[in-house]
């Protein structure tokens, strides 16, 4: 073939180049999702007995909601009524000699008391409907009134998530990662529909991770969004009020203590290197050490200076660039947190929906931009990665990689954005003063 062509340019014959176009790559991706979806699917099937017996992380949620329903509220974060509540529903987990710690803040645990009242497998397939529901109402919310890029319809991109290792781990742990995603769609809608008071409220209400809402609500205010704060100020309030109802003000003042003793205890699961977090990374090649240590001590200057600059470049571009100011964001809170795990990156689903609403008229991004996010993209978006580095490297935080890459390059759009106003502001300053 090589000589062919070199006699058809020879002889002055054009040759004609395959050129990927947007749409083939777009159906490209689509396809790969399309194909570990399905695998997924294979994979959750077999694994529904076990699900069914309590070995995913919706046996703690339970757990939480059963002692909210048995009045038991103080005691939620008493490891041996835990433990006996446990074993009435997951006694054939065999991997635990404990009782599955529950971690939420206490206000969370009134909401799965309304799973409690069905057996454990009936509640864990109903909590898997309505999260798959929500999921599939992410698109239409997040695109609603936008325009649509791709070539297939917004809703496929629903089968499309499924194909993704966040939402696999979500689905086979029952973690709560899809109602977490489906409040910031929510809150992504009403900050493009200038409700930012409404999108503090809705935040507030996705403080059962707090690690991880609180940096981004820091972030929104620096980016300039103060009206977020009103909102969310009244909904953290209300769910404060909550929590302090079902455990008591002395139980909730003893919550953080609760927390950092799970950090340092043993055979609990707690595993940074598990974690899409630089403390995870650091924490594999430094090695664990006990809180407060070295790695505690580098982070927070470092997670301190992410969250203002992340807020300053994303106030300087201005409010059209929402979408990557809010990937941007959600990038930094989660590599930034303390814990954070990889079906928390279905936060990402978000931003990546609203940039593909962006016109073709929109500015373009320059090569290193576009590598940076291709290179992050491929990665985060291919499973057997995650599995490699889980599996045969026991160190999934290498993840955080590719999640930085595509962070930095949102941050140099956000960059060449804000480096555009002020060129513009120039400009028209100088055609005034002549």
């Amino acid at each position: 073939m090589y000589f062919a062509a070199r006699e058809q340019a020879r002889i002055g014959v054009p040759i004609r180049v395959m050129t990927i176009t947007p749409k083939l790559r777009s159906w490209f991706w689509a396809t790969t999702l399309l194909w570990m979806a399905i695998g997924n699917g294979v994979v959750l099937w077999k694994s529904r007995v076990q699900m069914g017996q309590g070995y995913g992380d919706f046996a703690n949620f339970y757990t939480a909601g059963v002692l909210v329903r048995r009045g038991l509220g103080a005691e939620l974060y008493n490891p041996p009524d835990q433990w006996k509540v446990q074993q009435e529903f997951a006694s054939e987990v065999k991997i635990r000699r404990g009782p599955m710690r529950y971690m939420r803040p206490p206000f969370e645990a009134l909401f799965f008391s309304v799973f409690a009242a069905w057996p454990y497998a009936t509640a864990l397939l109903l909590w898997t409907g309505l999260k798959l529901a929500l999921l599939s109402m992410i698109p239409f919310v997040v695109v609603r009134g936008r325009f649509w890029k791709e070539s297939f319809p917004p809703w496929a991109t629903v089968l499309l998530v499924l194909g993704t290792f966040p939402e696999f781990m979500d689905l086979l742990m029952g973690q709560d990662a899809t109602l977490l995603a489906f409040l910031f769609a929510i809150s992504f809608w009403q900050l493009a529909t200038e409700r930012d008071t409404a999108a503090g409220v809705t935040l507030g209400l996705a403080l059962f991770k707090f690690q991880l809402v609180i940096p981004f609500v820091v972030i929104l205010l620096i980016a300039g969004r103060k009206r977020v704060l009103p909102g969310f100020a009244m909904s953290a309030c209300a769910v404060l009020a909550l929590s302090a109802g079902l455990v008591g003000w002395r139980g909730l003042l003893e919550y953080p203590a609760y927390l950092l003793a799970l950090n340092q205890a043993t055979g609990v699961g707690i595993k940074p290197e598990l974690q899409m977090t630089l403390r995870g990374v650091l924490t594999l090649f430094v090695g664990r050490l006990p809180y407060p240590g070295r790695i505690h001590w580098v982070l927070a200057p470092v997670a301190l200076g992410a969250i203002v600059y992340a807020g300053l470049i994303w106030r300087k571009a201005g409010d059209r660039f929402l979408a990557e100011g809010f990937g941007l964001a959600a990038i930094v809170a989660i590599v930034t947190s303390y814990y954070s795990y990889d079906y928390d990156l279905l936060l990402l689903i978000v931003p990546l929906l609203a940039m593909r609403t962006r016109p073709d008229e929109a500015p373009k991004a320059d090569r290193v931009t576009r590598y940076l996010e291709a290179a992050g993209l491929l990665l985060l978006l291919l499973t057997p990665v995650y599995w490699f580095t889980r599996v045969q490297l026991h160190a999934e935080c290498l993840m955080t990689l590719p999640l930085l890459a595509l962070g930095f390059a949102l941050a140099r759009r956000l960059s060449r954005a804000g480096a555009g106003v002020d060129a513009q502001g120039r400009a028209l300053v100088a055609d005034g003063s002549g």
